[in-house]
């Protein structure tokens, strides 16, 4: 039952990668996700989030789930479990209804970068951010002010393969300005 004032469902897309395939499949969960999340699935399965994504622009969230026991999971068992096959970025969920604007700040080329980003959801330490096709961000501090009305920073490093290799002029390319705090 929710309580009188609490945000509408949190819309995400459930990923599971078995035999070198994607399955998805959109929930909606009751508030917004966390790695170490249950989700119940059916009436005796239960997956857990490993990660949560979030698409900047627009705010769609990916959670890469596994399953509560360890089990590799066959793709007979994910269609049972109303996942579908899928590309890169199929199927699409809406954004939350809640979002949050926070301060990114990261580093290239010496120096420091920052974007103002809409998150549907508090950012966390570990939540990653797509920047683009190629560019995923993981946030690994979260600073917050001492009131409501501060502005919320994510400290984050560009995560994946060739994140130790992003420039000044590729964080400008995604909508980085240098920060020079």
């Amino acid at each position: 039952m929710r309580s009188q004032g609490q945000a509408g469902p949190f819309g995400v897309r459930l990923v599971i990668e078995t035999d070198g395939k994607k399955w998805a499949r959109v929930a909606d969960l009751p508030f917004a996700p966390f790695p170490g999340m249950g989700i119940r699935v059916d009436a005796y399965e239960v997956l857990n989030v490993v990660t949560v994504v979030v698409d900047e622009p627009g705010g769609a969230v990916t959670c890469l789930v596994v399953d509560d026991e360890g089990r590799s999971l066959t793709a007979e068992k994910c269609a049972s479990l109303g996942f579908v096959a899928c590309g890169p970025s199929d199927p699409t969920v809406a954004p939350a209804a809640s979002p949050v604007r926070v301060s990114v700040i990261t580093f290239a080329d010496s120096r420091q970068w920052s974007k103002v980003c809409t998150l549907p959801f508090s950012p966390f330490d570990g939540l990653r951010v797509r920047m683009n096709e190629e560019r995923v961000l993981k946030i690994f501090t979260t600073v917050v002010g001492d009131n409501h009305t501060s502005e919320v920073e994510c400290f984050a490093g560009f995560d994946g393969e060739g994140a130790d290799t992003v420039t000044g002029d590729e964080c400008e390319a995604l909508g980085f300005e240098e920060d020079c705090r």
